[in-house]
């Protein structure tokens, strides 16, 4: 019964959010988000020791207003999801246009090799709209995902997601869609900025500390030959969007699989890094992106902000002792 109230609430909550104006919307969600950042007492904790890892110079009064703009970030999403049913070829352009600079030159560079396309992205801005306005400008691709606890809802969203010719590939056993996807020449979405098991992943610095991140990109380009090709959203102004991608990586390739797959993993991450210091108010700040470590390292969740700054700074110190900066 819980979950089938939780559907229902979500369901018209969409609707709502598809027949109001969507900058009047929009100044709902930031209201309710705003409301949450101070209620939701875990996430604004964690947002909050995400932030101080990642921009230690800043003052607190800094962290929190990226902090609220992140929880705003995460609540548009829930309006671009209800809107993406009105979505079509014909007004797409209106909503999402791809960025003059970065844009589809990029990706016309990435897609020339004829082996396919592993996206490399993240939880920026409205991500949950990428796909399907990629897909009605012409581009259809899949993206790996995780089903949504709730059944009803996932099957709700599920739908929403394949409307505009994408494919929704569930993570768990998807390493042979992906292969086949490829060896068609087609383009898979990954988004590899989330904390992931040192089973499935291995430690890769990012803003200077190790985070567990998947090998999935890089193990699956080095093995079919598929471009790598960074791709994210831009917010713009009145509630609009630009796709931005950047050019794509040369992977290196030096015959040993273990190092390649480390190096190149690594490169990714800072090509993430380097999205997040250009927008850090659009990313998901409230997840645990560093909880998984070696063995050494406490958990920097469950330290004071003190404390964590007084860890972060002991580190770097180490990191120069043995020559480990960038």
């Amino acid at each position: 019964m819980q979950s089938y109230l939780i559907y229902l609430l979500a369901r018209c909550a969409m609707t709502a959010f598809r027949v109001l104006p969507r900058e009047g919307a929009a100044r709902i969600l930031d209201a309710l988000a705003a409301l949450t950042y101070r209620l939701d007492a875990v996430h604004r904790r964690i947002a909050l020791t995400n932030l101080t890892i990642a921009f230690p110079e800043l003052s607190l009064r800094e962290h929190e207003q990226i902090a609220v703009g992140s929880f705003k970030n995460t609540a548009r999403n829930l309006l671009e999801i209800g809107r993406m049913p009105t979505l079509t070829r014909a007004n797409i352009g209106d909503l999402v246009q791809y960025d003059p600079d970065f844009g589809l030159a990029n990706y016309e560079r990435a897609a020339s090799g004829g082996k396919g396309i592993l996206y490399l992205t993240g939880h920026f801005s409205a991500w949950e709209l990428l796909p399907t306005a990629h897909a009605l400008h012409g581009y259809p691709l899949s993206f790996i995902t995780r089903p949504i606890d709730n059944v009803l809802l996932e099957k709700y969203i599920f739908e929403i997601r394949q409307r505009a010719g994408n494919q929704v590939i569930y993570k768990r056993n998807s390493a042979r869609h992906i292969l086949e996807k490829l060896k068609t020449g087609g383009s898979v979405g990954i988004l590899l900025d989330q904390n992931t098991s040192l089973n499935e992943g291995i430690l890769a610095d990012l803003f200077g500390l190790p985070a567990a991140t998947s090998t999935s990109i890089a193990l699956l380009s080095l093995r079919t030959d598929a471009a790598v090709l960074p791709g994210y959203i831009v917010p713009k102004p009145k509630c609009r969007y630009a796709i931005r991608f950047l050019p794509p990586v040369e992977l290196i390739r030096t015959g040993d699989t273990n190092h390649d797959v480390a190096v190149n993993t690594q490169r990714f991450n800072r090509i993430l890094e380097g999205i997040i210091r250009e927008q850090p108010d659009t990313w998901l700040w409230g997840h645990r992106r560093w909880k998984n470590q070696a063995g050494e390292f406490p958990d920097l969740y469950q330290l004071t902000l003190d404390d964590l700054r007084a860890f972060l700074a002991q580190y770097a110190r180490k990191r120069r002792d043995h020559g480990l900066e960038d």
